[in-house]
This record gives structure tokens, C-alpha cells and sequence, in this order.
């Protein structure tokens, strides 16, 4: 067999691969998935204050190194922080949380225990909120 006669073999063969792909190239792509859904910031964003007031409360009884409110921050943050404008609103909340309680607790009294608690019923009423926020 000459190459003169293979030609027209070979162009039968690469038609028979190629045209099985072509209806699959001419389909619609898929549309994009609909982006992961977000709490409403003005409510994540008090929750964070929440935790900054809780945070100044520690530190001022217990010291810098405790950080348990603002472990849950970090959570949060994880969670709910996503990027650019809305990790920086709840950054914000939470410093101005911290500086604001600082600046009306001068001193751990005997009623901080009290206002932790009250401080901290208010962050669980925000978290189930948020939560309850996904389900709608």
C-alpha cells in the first residue's frame, strides 16, 4: 500500500475519533455554582463586638494571656471572615468591643463574673440567630 492510498484511511480514522467529542464541545458549560452563603454582616459583625467586649473582661480580671473570647473570635472569624471588606467589619467590631468595655471597666470588680455572663447570653442569642440565618 502506497502513502497516496493511506491517506484517505487515515483522514476516515481521525474523522471516526474526532467527531464523537464534537456534540460535547458545542454543549452550554455549566452555569456556576451560586456562591457559599453569608450571614448578614450587621449581625455577625455584633457578634464579634460581643466578643471583644467579653475579651476586654478577661483581660482586665485574668490577664493578657487569657484568651478564650478571642479563640472564639478566631473561630468566627474562620467561619464567617471571608475576605477583604468583611473579615475587616468584624476585625473592627471586635476592637471597638475590646476598647469600649476598656474603657467603661477600669478595674475587675465582684460584679464582672455577672457581666461576662450577661455579655456572653447575648453572644449565644447572636450565634443561634446567625445559625438560624443559614436555614432560611
Amino acid at each position: 500500500m502506497t502513502l497516496r492510498a493511506l491517506i484517505p484511511t487515515a483522514l476516515i480514522l481521525a474523522a471516526i475519533l474526532i467527531l464523537p467529542a464534537a456534540p460535547a464541545l458545542a454543549q452550554e458549560p455549566e452555569p456556576a455554582a451560586a456562591p457559599p452563603r453569608e450571614a448578614p454582616i450587621e449581625m455577625v459583625a455584633e457578634l464579634a463586638e460581643v466578643l471583644g467586649r467579653a475579651h476586654a473582661i478577661r483581660t482586665i480580671c485574668n490577664g493578657d494571656q487569657d484568651s478564650t473570647w478571642r479563640n472564639y473570635m478566631l473561630n468566627l472569624m474562620a467561619y464567617e471572615g471571608g475576605g477583604g471588606g468583611r473579615r475587616a467589619a468584624l476585625t473592627d467590631a471586635f476592637n471597638r468591643g475590646y476598647r469600649g468595655q476598656n474603657r467603661d471597666t477600669g478595674a475587675c470588680t465582684a460584679n464582672m463574673t455577672a457581666l461576662e455572663a450577661g455579655i456572653a447570653r447575648r453572644g449565644r442569642e447572636l450565634s443561634e440567630a446567625i445559625a438560624r440565618s443559614y436555614l432560611n
